[in-house]
């Protein structure tokens, strides 16, 4: 039982201060759930599979979490977690939101949480790249001395293909995650 409410406090935490989105909460997401045994190389997986499962991605990184570290219930308290403070934090927001719209501190506590978002977002995208682009036993550190023989040449080919294809050709995510999946356990 101590598991699966610490689950639902760190979770809770994550999802109170997770402004930005679900992207944004993955760097917070990822630095909780090395604390219970899960690698990077595990939430990178979370990531794919978020292309083809439905939900948000907080959401869906909670739960994968909470099932790896408590089954069923760590699941369901984990998500439950994440979730709740969004539920409540809305309803306040409804309530006071005529009163503090044009609210000048409102508006500058707003301004300082965009550029954090955006941080927070970009923190996330290293870490679960460096779980998929680098070779399993490569220190992120070494790509500024030894780049050439930290990247996974064939996970860096699966990146741009799939980047180019996405950008160039406007071709459906979800495709492509299949494609690269497909290519991924063919080829690695």
């Amino acid at each position: 039982m101590i598991l699966y409410l610490r689950l639902l406090w760190v979770f809770f935490r994550v999802g109170a201060v997770g402004f930005g989105g679900g992207y944004a909460m993955m760097s917070m997401i990822i630095d909780e759930a090395v604390k219970f045994a899960v690698t990077p190389e595990e939430l990178a997986s979370l990531t794919a599979l978020d292309m083809v499962v439905p939900g948000p991605i907080a959401i869906n990184a909670a739960t994968f979490v909470g099932y790896l570290s408590g089954g069923f219930w760590g699941s369901l308290f984990a998500t439950i977690g994440v979730s709740l403070p969004s539920f409540l934090i809305i309803t306040l927001v409804m309530k006071f939101l005529d009163r503090y719209r044009e609210n000048k501190v409102m508006q500058s506590f707003l301004g300082g949480v965009k550029p954090a978002a955006v941080g927070l977002i970009a923190s996330a995208a290293i870490t679960i790249a460096s779980g998929v682009l680098l070779l399993p036993d490569a220190d992120i550190s070494a790509i500024f001395t030894n780049p050439l023989g930290v990247f996974s040449v064939i996970g860096v080919v699966i990146f741009v293909v799939a980047a180019f294809a996405n950008i160039k050709f406007n071709i459906n995510p979800i495709i492509l995650t299949l494609l690269a999946g497909a290519i991924g356990a063919f080829l690695l």
